[in-house]
């Protein structure tokens, strides 16, 4: 069966417009099922990268735990006569006084927060990376936890201590003359010497911390 030239013309162009109209079609939802996909991989992605900084994060604090529980294996108990009879048993730093830190850790004492009926605040579990400024010096570790067990937030904030990262320009010199840590170590707190005491802060080794070091 032969076709005009007229029916032939619009076979073509009906084919013509048919391809077009699903080429449109394919492009529109194409496009939208692309732009769905990439969507998709967008939220994939950012939950996969906060679950890998969380876990990184996680294993950033299990590490400060596992370096900072090291204080409890510090204090020695050395029964000496001389000592109070209240404290003889208690564990002991290397100048022979006690190791407040350590006695707590080991569930040795669980000192009241206050005289009344006052509930205690839990102690803050945040520890604190700050890098030692000397090539060879291990970081040091703060941990609130610790610290808030003894002491209200109001004691170091903001009058000792900015609480914003970079605000602190902490220095040994200056700790040594009784700023910043040293408004309570070497007074109240544990002494700096004998040099194992050093490690009661100093206890993160370089390039250990997980954090992107200087040195």
């Amino acid at each position: 069966m032969k076709y005009s030239a007229g029916r032939l013309v619009v076979n073509v162009y009906f084919k013509l417009i048919i391809g077009i109209i699903i080429t449109v079609n394919s492009i529109i939802y194409g496009c939208g099922a692309i732009k769905s996909l990439t969507q998709d991989i967008h939220l994939r992605t950012a939950e996969t990268t906060k679950t890998a900084q969380k876990q990184q994060d996680m294993g950033k604090k299990d590490r400060f735990e596992q370096y900072f529980n090291v204080i409890a294996k510090m204090g020695t108990v050395r029964p000496r006569a001389a000592s109070l009879p209240a404290l003889r048993y208690l564990p002991k730093d290397p100048y022979n006084n006690v190791n407040w830190t350590t006695a707590v850790i080991d569930g040795l004492i669980a000192p009241k927060g206050y005289l009344d009926e006052e509930e205690d605040a839990e102690p803050l579990q945040f520890n604190i990376f700050i890098e030692a400024k000397v090539p060879l010096m291990a970081n040091v570790i703060f941990p609130h936890s610790i610290h808030t067990y003894w002491l209200s937030c109001k004691n170091c904030h903001p009058g000792i201590f900015i609480p914003e990262a970079g605000a602190n320009n902490i220095t040994m010199d200056d700790i040594f003359q009784g700023k910043w840590c040293g408004r309570c170590h070497g007074k109240v707190a544990f002494d700096f010497w004998p040099m194992t005491n050093c490690r009661r802060c100093h206890m993160i080794p370089k390039h250990e911390s997980g954090y992107k070091e200087s040195w």
